[in-house]
């Protein structure tokens, strides 16, 4: 399996970053997190493995207490890496913001010496990657300055070919859906909704994504083409499927469903509203 590091390179430019803190043991446990938040445009820089040289050591020193925002990945396993403890009291020494995820639920004081004053995100088994992606970006000392451009994680040999049988896959599919629509027309968006691979709670949300995307099924390699999102009628009552967008910018709405948006849909807030037309189209 391809390195943490091939698939998502630690972010190493001069624009504004945060700096992922987790134990070596619970790289694989991350991988998710660092996919939403490359495609989203958050800038991550991480150390990986330990250290063999002193030149290597100073460049991570360097590149830890230059982050804007240190955000603890919380386990079992950090508890107990010497390593990453001693990362994030370095960065506390430093007065940088500190973001805890707490994902256990367990100590988070003297098993590592995080200051009563930083911010703690208390996650729950049950949460998905996307809550801990949401409760990150809405959490104190996250800024939006932290975000750039998406970026899609890199290729690797295997990855290509694992791209390469999912296109094929989705290929069967589509030919198959497709003759499924030319005896049952009535059966369209059953059977694309069947076939996607992101699941959309709000199904006016989902169709809405399909119709931007010119049709077709939902991947999230798709999902992250869309910068502008239009409704054009009334707005669904949940938009929490908008975090689904890595790359969503703009929303636009008619200036009849613009009334209470904003205190109806809090997540419009993230985005560039732009009303449209004189009525609900």
């Amino acid at each position: 399996m391809a390195s943490l590091e091939t698939l998502y390179p630690p972010y190493a430019g001069t624009e504004p970053y945060l700096h992922l803190c987790f134990a070596k043991a619970s790289g694989k446990k991350v991988r998710a997190l660092l996919r939403r938040l490359m495609l989203r445009g958050v800038r991550v820089w991480y150390a990986a493995g330990t250290a063999t040289d002193r030149k290597t050591h100073e460049q991570r020193e360097r590149h830890m207490l230059s982050a804007d925002l240190t955000v603890v990945y919380l386990d079992d396993a950090f508890r107990n890496d010497a390593t990453a403890k001693s990362r994030l009291l370095a960065c506390q020494r430093a007065g940088q913001p500190i973001v805890c995820l707490n994902t256990d639920g367990g100590d988070s004081g003297l098993s590592i010496g995080l200051h009563a004053t930083a911010a703690e995100i208390k996650l729950n088994p049950i949460d998905s990657v996307k809550d801990t992606e949401r409760a990150l970006l809405h959490a104190e000392g996250f800024s939006q300055k932290l975000i750039g451009d998406p970026v899609k994680p890199k290729n690797t040999r295997f990855g290509v070919l694992t791209r390469i049988l999912i296109a094929a896959t989705v290929l069967l599919v589509a030919a198959g859906a497709l003759w499924f629509f030319l005896l049952r027309p009535e059966r369209q968006d059953e059977i694309l909704s069947q076939s996607d691979t992101v699941t959309f709670a709000d199904k006016t949300v989902r169709e809405t994504v399909r119709r931007t995307l010119g049709g077709g099924i939902l991947t999230e390699d798709r999902l992250s083409e869309i910068t502008v999102l239009r409704f054009g009628g009334t707005l669904p009552d949940d938009l929490s499927d908008l975090s689904l967008l890595p790359a969503l910018e703009t929303v636009e709405i008619t200036q009849n469903a613009a009334k209470d948006a904003f205190s109806l849909h809090p997540e419009l807030s993230a985005y560039t509203v732009v009303l449209i037309g004189g009525a609900d189209e």
